[in-house]
């Protein structure tokens, strides 16, 4: 498990698959030790192995998913800037009408804003 793993140019994934990492070794003896290894170890050394080989094949299952996942969100906040973009626009449309109406207009403008403030007054009062 000290093991650094190599990586593979040719893989573009960020993390090594089982083809790219090396087996566990099939011992775990420490240096100057003759003892060989137990039962519990080989199992242990096993159990290993097939954890490795769990995750790298979940991996390998998830990478795909993960990238479209990608993909998507991506053409997703491409979609979200292109509308707020476009609503921008309609925006400074629509202020632009507004402010060529006043100006045509600007005794009619003043009376609609008085009339607007005595309903949003009229609201207020009622609501209290």
């Amino acid at each position: 498990m000290n093991e650094t793993p190599h990586t593979d140019s040719k893989s573009d994934m960020p993390w090594p698959t089982s083809d790219q990492r090396p087996p566990v070794p099939a011992t775990s003896m420490l240096p100057g030790s003759e003892k060989a290894p137990t039962a519990a170890v080989n199992l242990l050394n096993h159990a290993v192995q097939r954890a490795h080989d769990a995750v790298d094949h979940m991996a390998d299952r998830a990478a795909p998913i993960a990238r479209q996942v990608g993909e998507c969100a991506s053409a997703a906040s491409d979609v979200v800037h292109a509308k707020a973009a476009q609503l921008g626009a309609t925006r400074d449309e629509w202020a632009e009408g507004l402010r060529a109406t006043v100006r045509c207009n600007p005794l009619v403008a003043v009376a609609a804003a008085v009339a607007l403030g005595v309903v949003i007054a009229r609201v207020i009062r009622t609501a209290r």
